[in-house]
């Protein structure tokens, strides 16, 4: 049986290449309730989950992974975040109806996606990449190939009820069968998109790799989490600028800050707007002239 929410390395014993494999049920039920998208919208933000997932397992880091697109096209923007603690999120926002015909760059009105890799101690590194074809997966494996990185391959499944991932990578090192990495490569390919959004991970490698030595480590758990919190908005409040803030008080009678990851509200009244400028004001340096 199929567990949920997870995610699972493997790799082969005889040959330099791992794998991963994710899947995500519970945690895609509660993006999918807050987005308010369907079709190839809904299906875009899904295998981006499921890809940076993927990937922040192999980078062997403690932090996260963005992976983010922001256009002109229907689908206008699409983030997706994963970090070294299981956890994940995501959000798209879509303008105006999605035509199924559409390459990747029409759809989002933009011919890169930005990857960001964010360590907790560090500053963070992003790669821009071309988005390329009409899936994800063509576009991520044309960035690997192109940016001196390590052969990587995706396989990404998703609908309304599950996201689910496979990828292969090629690590440094020379294969003592030359023709492995395009051996398991083709063999992965023979995958159907129901087959892996239903079967669990060791049942899917023995169906494809039964030939190989493979070694399956411990699945661990995914779960949906956001950042977010009063004290962001707050200071999201402050780059708006107190006049601003003071006029949508008066008009509203309070202002109101809504995650756009998890739906959080987070209500300012009058007071709380005076404290968050006071305190804002007696947190800056004072400067004295000599």
């Amino acid at each position: 049986m199929k567990a949920l929410d997870q995610n699972q390395r493997f790799l082969f014993d005889e040959y330099p290449i791992r794998g991963q494999h994710v899947s995500l049920d519970e945690c895609w039920t509660q993006i999918v309730a807050q987005s308010e998208l369907e079709g190839r919208a809904l299906t875009l933000l899904g295998e981006a989950l499921a890809a940076v997932t993927l990937l922040v397992e192999t980078l062997k880091i403690k932090g996260s992974v963005i992976l983010q697109v922001r256009g002109t096209g229907p689908l206008g923007l699409l983030v997706v975040e994963a970090n070294s603690d299981q956890q994940v999120r995501g959000i798209a926002r879509q303008e105006r109806a999605v035509d199924d015909d559409m390459t990747l760059q029409q759809l989002f009105g933009s011919e890169y996606f930005v990857i960001t890799i964010k360590p907790g101690k560090g500053e963070p590194h992003q790669g821009i990449a071309t988005l390329t074809g009409r899936s994800l997966a063509e576009s991520l494996e044309h960035y690997f190939d192109t940016s001196d990185q390590l052969a990587t391959r995706f396989w990404l499944a998703c609908d309304k009820d599950n996201v689910s991932g496979l990828m292969l990578q090629k690590l440094p090192g020379n294969l003592s069968d030359g023709d492995a990495w395009n051996r398991v490569s083709m063999l992965a390919d023979t995958l159907s998109m129901q087959e892996l959004k239903l079967a669990a991970a060791d049942s899917l490698l023995y169906r494809l790799f039964h030939q190989e030595e493979v070694r399956l480590f411990d699945a661990r758990p995914i779960e949906f989490h956001c950042s977010c919190s009063r004290e962001r908005s707050a200071s999201m409040l402050l780059t708006l600028g107190k006049p601003e803030v003071l006029d949508i008080l008066e008009q509203e009678g309070e202002v109101s800050v809504t995650c756009e990851f998890c739906n959080a509200h987070y209500r300012f009244d009058s007071i709380d707007i005076e404290q968050t400028f006071s305190e804002s004001v007696a947190a800056q340096p004072s400067v004295s002239e000599h």
